[in-house]
Formats: C-alpha cells, structure tokens, sequence
C-alpha cells in the first residue's frame, strides 16, 4: 500500500513511500524534506486510513490546500482530507506554492466490508462475571503488580505477558496504538512461533472502538491471517476517558477466544488502561519538569538577551564571526552601524558569549542625557555633591562590576566626559561625584557610535586618544540594505511576532510584499522594517495575505505626495527651513506616539538635539502668551 509523490517543477522519478505515516516539511527528519522558506518544519503528514490515505496539516504557519479536478480544498488542523491519485497538495504561500502531484496512491474500501466475522463481544464496561478463582487470583497479581509500575513499557511488557500465560492456545498478542486519522500501528508484541502478529483489518478496529466492546472474530475466506493458519482472533479497545488509547490484539490457530475469554479481557481494557495513563503522564511530566528546566538555564545564560542576531547573509555571517572571535576575549569593542542596525543587539551578543555572561549587562544612552546627568550615571555621585543628591549612588560602571558596559551614541558625549572616561579605560577607576578618592572597577567596555569618529576627532570633537582606547576591535554592522534575503527572513519574524503580541491571524507576505521589501533602501534599517511590518499587520484584515500597499507608499513604490508650491511659507531661507524643520519634527513625534527617542532615530538625529529643539519652541510658544 505505497503512495507516489511527484514535486512538481523538479525532475526525476516519483518518490515512494510506505507505512502509515509519511511526514513532510523543512525540517531534516521528516521523510518528505521540502526546503522551502514557505513550508514549515513539520508542515503535514499523510496519514494511512483503511486502504487509502488522507492528508492532515500540522498547524503549518501558511496553510495547506487539496486540489481534486480544479476544485480546492483548504485542510483546517486536526481535520485530515482524503487524497487519491491525480490530487494535488498545495503548500505554503497560497499564490506561488510548493505543489506536490500524487502520481498513485491505493483507495479506501468502500466501507461495510471486515477481514473478519464477528463471533462475539463482550462490553468492556460492564461487570464481568468472573467464576474462576484462579483467573481472580492472576488478575489481582497483575492489577497488583502494575498499581506500583511507573514505566509505561514494562506495563506493556507485563500485560503482554499475562496474555500469553492466560491463553496457552494463543499464537500471538500485540499492542496497537493510533497514529492519527484512525490509523493504528503495533507498537508492542509477543509470539510463540516466528513471524510478526497480523493486524486486524481498520473496519473491525473501527467497530470494535466505536462500541466499546472486547470482540472476538474468525478470518473470512482470503483473508491473509486466514492464510497464515490462524482460526480465530480478539480485540480489546484501551479506553483513557472518551479517548482510545490502544487496542490488545490476539490470534489463535488451535481454537477460538470463549466468554470467559472476553470477559477477561473485559477486566484488562477497563483497569489496564488507567495504569498506562497515569505512567504516562508521570513520564510526561519528568519530561516537561526537564525542558523547562533547561528553558531556565537558557534564560539564566541569555540574561535577557530579547531575540537571537537573524540572518545569513554573507555580509553579516562575516560580521558574526568577527564578533564571535573578539567575545572570549576582554577586549574593548568599538560598535559602529546605521541608525537601526542593532548595535545594542550586537553588544549583548558579545557578553552573552564572553566569561562575563553570568555578571551584569549594563547598556546607557549617552546622548539621551545632559552632561551632569550622564556624569552621575557613569560614575556615580556622593550625598550633597550637588543639588538633589540626597544620598550616595553607585555609577553604572561600579553597578556592573565583573560585567559588561555598554555605551550607546558614545559620539554625543562632551569633551568633559570624554576626559572622565579616558581614566577609566586607563587606570581602570572611576571617581564618583564629590568623591576625594577613585575606586576600582572591572568592566568590560563595549561603545557603539552611528557617528564617523575619525571625522570627529580630525574636527576637534572627539579625543583622539579616547578613540583608539575604545576602538581596540571596531566591528561594523551592515546596513540591512546589504543583506539581500535576510530582509524577507526578519520580516517574516516580525510577522510571527506580531501575530502573537496582536492576537491576529493575517497571512504572509504576497509576491508583490516580498518585492517591494528587497526593492527598498531601508534607511532606517531592521528598526524601520519592524515598524513597516507592524503597520502593515494593522492595516490587514485577518486571514488575508499582506500586500505591498499595507507597507506604505515609500516601501511599496508609490510616488509620495509632492508639497505645492503654494501651500510652502514664504520669507527667507532660513525661516522657511525653521518652519519646514518644525514640521517634520512634529510629524515624526506623531507617528511614533509621542515616543522622542524612536522619532529621533526616524529624523537621523540624537535625542538630546531633539529635546533641544523642542524646549526652544517651547520657550518661544510660552512668550507668545
């Protein structure tokens, strides 16, 4: 009962498959590997049912569809669809997908007809009328013998092996268990004489778990168990609540299974199953109490870290390396980039990797604050040193001793500070404000700059020896613009993402999104994408796919609207600059929420100069009063 599956646009022979579960999907192990950025790890299985097959998505993340004559199915999770040769599945995006043509697969019995004739049953529900002392004294051992059992295999060995001491005229027993879509494979067995059990036919298993009933049959004519000798066979349903867990097989070639044979089977489906639950709940706990633990030690080693460096371009795969070289060691990392490139990210990297990784990760944004503010956090202060400090405060260079520090915008310092940090990096102290004596300290400095310090230092804005003391190891991170595929990767990240923090369902991105996501420059870089992406997941309604046009104009390559010249001030240049400058900064404010520091990032600026701005067109609005 093998099926044939072609890809379609590859070449070659059918591939042929076996067995009742076929798996498919991008992960290595399945048996099916498709390698595909669309198909998900475990996308589907095909499923044996009876004769034919069905095919069942695995919660894929873009979908599954059944095509029979021109006519599409789509496959919800959890509700297998059947296949037959000539259907075509379709996976992954729904408007360019993997296809994947059955050339032949076998059909499902029309239904009705059993490899086996019922000779009787016995409810395994009901009392059972069990007269003979011997049968309740083995019953009870084994009920004994199994209350105390936590290991689900050796319950399933036992209760093999006091089925073939019970029925000597057995030549075989064997446990089923279900694979899905009412499909059912032994997982366990015991015989007397070589060769593996038969398996019931699908429609006697079918109505054997339907009505809940131990049953015992005889093989009809042409059936292969009749084939191979046997005479007579039982079935016992394994019932958890509502739900069949597995079936006890036996086949006999000497005589048939009799009531006292059923009824004791009867006691075996209703307690045997409540032991194989609970072992198997006690092991999946065990294995659940293991994962989260080493969730924890993750966590506890990542200290923090919000989401791992995505990519694998060629530009930042190189950068990647350069960083994984440098983070063993302590040296001091000069991080420069684009605005939005994940300098910060990259600075966790390094102490996530480094042998600080279990102290501190201390990160400061040195132009979001004026110069004696920024003095207190660096190196702290002592009570009284100056107006409002109230008591003593450790800087965030003695907070994170045996750690890491991170200095953000390290380029928007003033030159008071740059001689203050100079000492740092070469004595290793640092003297609080107000203090008489330096103290101590070791940390590791990582600084990360958008800035051209080399430019800097030539215009007399930044020490030349400052800059060599932190530009030890300079790293660059490339600009996303660089990355080729890694842009459609995070974007698709930012989408799962976002999804779940929404509590929406939107589909991904079409033909024409991914487009216009490698068409544009991204000057805003990774940041700029996963606000693109955010924005577009409000914009689209749920269940459909994200188009170009949700990206905005800029991205999907409509032309923005053009000011008139009528609607521009009038005056000199410098006023008309002002009021233009005025403008944009406000725009900006607006579409981030009020949010300074994300609008200073969007206009290329510091956040200090956009405070500046903003406390000057205060002052000037409060004099119009």
């Amino acid at each position: 009962m093998a099926i044939s599956i072609r890809i379609e646009g590859q070449d070659g022979a059918p591939l042929r498959f076996g067995g009742s579960v076929i798996t498919l999907g991008r992960a290595a192990g399945n048996d099916l590997p498709l390698a595909d950025s669309r198909i998900s790890g475990r996308h589907g299985r095909l499923l044996r049912r009876g004769e034919g097959y069905q095919f069942e998505d695995l919660g894929s993340r873009n979908g599954s569809l059944v095509e029979r004559d021109g006519v599409r199915q789509v496959v919800t999770p959890g509700e297998p669809v059947d296949v037959a040769a000539g259907d075509r599945l379709l996976l992954g995006d729904l408007h360019a997908p993997v296809v994947l043509v059955i050339e032949q697969a076998p059909q499902a019995a029309a239904g009705g007809e059993t490899s086996g004739t019922v000779v009787g049953r016995r409810a395994v529900t009901r009392e059972s009328e069990l007269a003979d002392p011997g049968m309740l004294r083995a019953l009870f051992h084994l009920l004994t013998d199994l209350s105390g059992q936590m290991e689900p295999d050796q319950i399933v060995d036992r209760i093999l092996g006091a089925a073939m001491e019970r029925f000597a005229h057995a030549r075989a027993v064997a446990l089923l268990q279900p694979t899905g879509a009412e499909g059912w494979a032994i997982v366990a067995a015991r015989d007397r004489t070589p060769g593996p059990p038969l398996q019931p036919s699908a429609d006697l298993i079918e109505r054997t778990v339907a009505a809940r009933e131990v049953v015992a049959f005889v093989p009809q004519a042409g059936d292969p168990a009749q084939r191979a000798g046997i005479i007579a066979g039982a079935v016992a349903p394994l019932f958890a609540g509502a739900h069949p867990i597995g079936l006890l097989y036996l086949d006999s070639r000497s005589q048939p299974f009799l009531a006292p044979d059923l009824a004791w089977l009867g006691v075996i489906s209703a307690h045997v199953a409540a032991h194989l639950v609970t072992a198997r709940r006690f092991h999946a706990v065990q294995a659940n109490n293991q994962r989260l633990e080493a969730e924890n030690q993750a966590l506890k080693k990542a200290k923090g870290l919000p989401r791992p460096i995505l990519g694998s371009s060629e530009a930042l795969t190189r950068t990647l390396r350069q960083l994984e070289r440098v983070a063993a060691t302590d040296t001091s990392v000069l991080v420069t980039g684009e605005t939005g490139t994940g300098k910060e990210l990259a600075a966790r990297f390094l102490h996530l990797h480094s042998k600080r990784a279990d102290a501190p990760f201390a990160p400061l944004n040195c132009g979001a604050l004026p110069e004696e503010l920024l003095n207190s956090e660096l190196f702290g202060h002592k009570r009284g040193s100056f107006t409002g400090a109230q008591s003593d405060r450790k800087g965030i260079f003695e907070s994170a001793e045996g750690g890491t520090v991170f200095l953000d915008e390290i380029g928007e310092i003033s030159p008071a500070v740059q001689v203050r940090l100079l000492r740092v990096l070469q004595e290793r102290e640092v003297q609080p404000v107000g203090a008489v004596r330096p103290i101590k300290v070791d940390v590791r400095i990582i600084a990360a700059t958008n800035r051209d310090l080399k430019a800097e230092v030539a215009a007399g804005n930044f020490r030349e020896d400052l800059y060599y003391r932190l530009s030890v190891f300079p790293v660059r991170l490339p600009a996303l613009r660089e990355r080729g595929d890694d842009i459609v990767l995070l974007a698709e990240h930012f989408r799962e993402r976002g999804l779940s923090r929404h509590d929406r369902w939107v589909g991904p991105f079409t033909a024409e999104a991914v487009a216009a996501l490698r068409r544009y420059g991204w000057p805003g870089n990774i940041r700029e994408l996963e606000h693109a992406v955010e924005r577009a997941l409000i914009l689209t309604d749920d269940g459909q796919p994200i188009d170009a046009d949700a990206l905005g104009p800029a991205i999907s390559g409509a032309p923005p609207a053009e000011a008139h010249p009528a609607s521009l001030p009038e005056g000199q240049l410098k006023d008309v600059l002002a009021v233009l400058e005025e403008q944009l900064v406000r725009r900006a404010l607006e579409q981030h929420g009020g949010n300074r520091t994300h609008a200073a990032d969007a206009l290329g600026i510091s956040r200090q100069a956009l405070q500046v701005k903003l406390a000057k067109w205060r002052e000037r609005d409060d004099g119009l009063d």
